[in-house]
């Protein structure tokens, strides 16, 4: 074990860890509040509603960081386009969750719980899951792109391996 290593293995598991959050997210969370709102919004209501607000704002963050980290303990490996693309997507899928996916969540819910089913709400809820549910597969391919990395033999780049490869 190296620094590299360590470093893309950190990288790695914090972004399935997040994919996995995800997956629970999109998969219980975001199918029922947008199986019938303002009904299903009867889960984020109460002393016990859902928030995982707490770990959204601090796991990305971490997972970014080990990113950056992972790619300048792993320059001028063959490890590091992958991990550059995986990086590329993640900060994608984040920047959509940040800027679109969470306003059009809030804008959604503002109006909160009422016991009936509003189908203009419950048409624009549809279309929040199915882009939950791409930013989750960005996040999962992200993921996969760095376990392709792991799987790559830790060699460093020279200029020469270089100047011979783009002959």
């Amino acid at each position: 074990m190296n620094l590299k290593n360590i470093t893309l293995i950190a990288v790695t598991a914090s972004c399935l860890l997040q994919v996995g959050a995800q997956l629970f997210a999109v998969s219980i969370v975001a199918s029922t509040i947008s199986e019938a709102p303002p009904r299903s919004f009867f889960i984020l209501q109460g002393e016990y509603s859902y928030n995982s607000s707490s770990f959204w704002d601090i796991v990305p963050t971490i997972t970014f960081l080990l990113f950056i980290i992972a790619l300048i303990t792993n320059l001028k490996t063959q490890r590091q386009k992958l991990i550059f693309y995986a990086l590329i997507l993640f900060t994608i899928a984040g920047l959509l969750a940040a800027f679109f996916l969470e306003p059009l969540f809030a804008d959604m819910t503002k109006i909160g719980y009422s016991d009936r089913v509003d189908t203009a709400l419950q048409a624009q809820a549809r279309r929040w899951y199915i882009f939950d549910w791409m930013v989750l597969v960005l996040g999962l391919v992200s993921g996969l792109i760095l376990l392709s990395a792991l799987t790559r033999p830790l060699k460093i780049l020279t200029n020469a391996t270089s100047k011979d490869s783009n002959s």
